[in-house]
């Protein structure tokens, strides 16, 4: 009978509290990412959003190397990124899995200049910000961390860059 008893109380108590994540993406002040030249990266919850660069506006652009749309962007992130350099970050967040190789050639073919991160962390980030599942998807947060605007699917250099210009 004792055992019964405590077995049932084991099963409460499992269920209520064994099965829970603890440690909920949405709820972490920050985020550890890594480039593909093994560089950490952390991406810190300020106001309602994240901050890289305390004095840059941040650029996330959410990709995979299959998608055409994504790969059409890249040449347009480069002049914004060029043309921005003292104003704009760019970080280019893989979500696929890929050798280390294959990254790194897609990276050279496509000539891209923003950081790539490549690791698991990545989908927590997209976690974090809602569940990001389509690509191309671009979020944007001020200098200060906020929240400015987002697009999923190709979007044109000059949409990108009006939108930019409000805020530097």
């Amino acid at each position: 009978m004792k055992r019964k008893a405590l077995f049932m109380s084991i099963l409460l108590i499992s269920l209520f509290y064994g099965c829970s994540e603890k440690n909920d993406p949405k709820d972490d002040p920050k985020i550890f990412l890594k480039t593909i030249a093994n560089e950490d990266i952390t991406l810190e919850r300020a106001n309602d959003g994240f901050q890289y660069f305390s004095n840059k506006t941040l650029l996330l652009n959410f990709f995979t190397t299959n998608c055409v749309p994504c790969n059409a962007q890249f040449p347009h992130l480069n002049n914004l990124q060029e043309k921005y350099i003292n104003e704009l970050e760019i970080i280019s967040v893989l979500l696929e899995e890929k050798p280390s190789e294959e990254i790194q050639n897609f990276i050279k073919d496509k000539n891209i200049s923003s950081i790539v991160t490549v690791d698991k962390n990545n989908f927590r980030l997209s976690t974090a910000l809602g569940n990001i599942t389509s690509v191309p998807h671009i979020v944007i947060y001020d200098k200060n961390g906020a929240y400015v605007t987002d697009y999923t699917g190709a979007v044109l250099e000059e949409m990108i860059e009006a939108d930019l210009k409000r805020i530097f």
